[in-house]
């Protein structure tokens, strides 16, 4: 179980404070997948960097599991983030010097996570087991969110945050990549909080909230 309680954020412009989202409160069950949509300007990234606290200036509670995040150090919060919290970027965050292997495989080494798959198992999975010792710009848009995709469920998550993670690609690598995504979290039954401003996205998750005035509304 993932609880949020009473976020509030203020945002300053020159003399002018704004509430971008005030008391906003959420329960969300472990293994499932849940979208976050809204307009332009919703504030919907901001929302997932406060969940991984990316972002800190907030007040409100953020329970992941049993560990209440808002008691912890920022040295902590940071060691908790890396063991436990998983990332899909829009923009993939790949290393360019990196093969396929080395870039999921760095995560994993960094903070001596618990595995879900082998390397080997992750990159079948994400039908790039030929483009194993590749380079990240030998690959296209698709190619290189797979490669992200595997990183993020390769170990063993309480939650997995992806930022709009078709944002970059075509209709048909969208509908391959959400596929993906939906069909590796039957296998980890990772908890998954995805931004997305496709409703046709949303739609295959199992909750869908919308961010407006202040707060989080289920559809």
């Amino acid at each position: 179980m993932i609880t949020i309680k009473k976020l509030c954020k203020k945002f300053q412009i020159e003399d002018e404070t704004l509430d971008i989202f005030k008391d906003l409160s959420l329960s969300i069950k472990k293994g499932s997948t849940n979208a976050i949509i809204g307009t332009s300007g919703s504030w919907k990234s901001t929302f997932l960097n406060m969940i991984s606290w990316l972002d800190t200036d907030f007040e409100g509670k953020i329970v992941i599991g049993k560990q209440d995040t808002s008691k912890l150090s920022e040295q902590e919060i940071t060691e908790f983030r890396g063991k436990n919290i998983s990332f899909i970027f829009q923009n993939f965050n790949l290393f360019d010097n990196l093969t396929v292997k080395e870039n999921i495989d760095i995560v994993l080494e960094i903070n001596n996570l618990e595995r879900n798959f082998s390397t080997d198992e992750i990159i079948e999975l994400v039908w790039l087991k030929d483009k194993t010792h590749s380079y990240p710009f030998h690959l296209s848009g698709g190619e290189k969110q797979r490669i992200a995709i595997a990183r993020a469920f390769v170990w063993n998550t309480w939650l997995l945050l992806a930022d709009e993670p078709t944002g970059n690609l075509d209709s048909i690598n969208t509908k391959n990549i959400m596929d993906l995504i939906i069909d590796l979290n039957k296998k980890t039954k990772n908890t998954i909080i995805m931004i997305t401003h496709d409703l046709n996205i949303a739609k295959l998750a199992d909750n869908i909230y919308e961010l407006k005035n202040y707060g989080l509304n289920k559809k």
